[in-house]
């Protein structure tokens, strides 16, 4: 897989949205840049599709097929078209300048980069305490039986080559 990963990826930024009309006024112009972004609206009753076509008419917007941020992401990852697929909530919590970070460490080599909210500045205001120690929990287990030094295995903020999609063996992001 990765023997002709080129070092200058295109980036597809994968957007998953429900409700985040707010929110998404302030992320999308920040990813303007890339070489897609894909919004991916799980039926919003806000303005968020209207938000997109305003504040970023440059950026595709997809229709979710079935429930759930999986299914979402699914559908996002369906549309990109760039050598690189980055997870990008529509929330805030995630500080688009270390796209360039993740895609570097791809082309460094890697596979997968994957965010945490355990390093640096990071951190979320709706991670409750129960929430937490779920994460910290499962976090823990999957470096004892992986041998693996993850700190934050439930954050969403993740970037990997595109051409690993297969591997994944994802469900269809339509139904049947």
């Amino acid at each position: 897989m990765g023997e002709h990963r080129p070092q200058q990826p295109r980036v597809t930024v994968v957007v998953p949205a429900y409700n985040e009309a707010r929110n998404l006024e302030i992320v999308l112009p920040r990813l303007r840049a890339y070489h897609q972004v894909v919004i991916v609206d799980g039926g919003s009753s806000d303005d968020t599709v209207s938000t997109v076509r305003r504040v970023a008419p440059w950026a595709e917007l997809v229709d979710q097929t079935r429930k759930g941020k999986g299914n979402a992401l699914v559908c996002g990852f369906a549309r990109a078209t760039g050598d690189v697929i980055v997870m990008f909530d529509a929330d805030g919590s995630a500080d688009w300048r270390e796209i360039d970070e993740f895609v570097q460490a791809l082309a460094d080599g890697a596979d997968f980069a994957k965010g945490s909210r355990a390093l640096r500045a990071g951190g979320s205001d709706d991670l409750t305490v129960f929430r937490g120690l779920g994460n910290r929990g499962l976090t823990m287990l999957t470096n004892l039986m992986f041998r693996a030094r993850f700190t934050d295995l439930c954050y969403g903020y993740n970037a990997f080559w595109r051409d690993v999609l297969p591997k994944l063996e994802l469900p269809r992001h339509r139904a049947g």
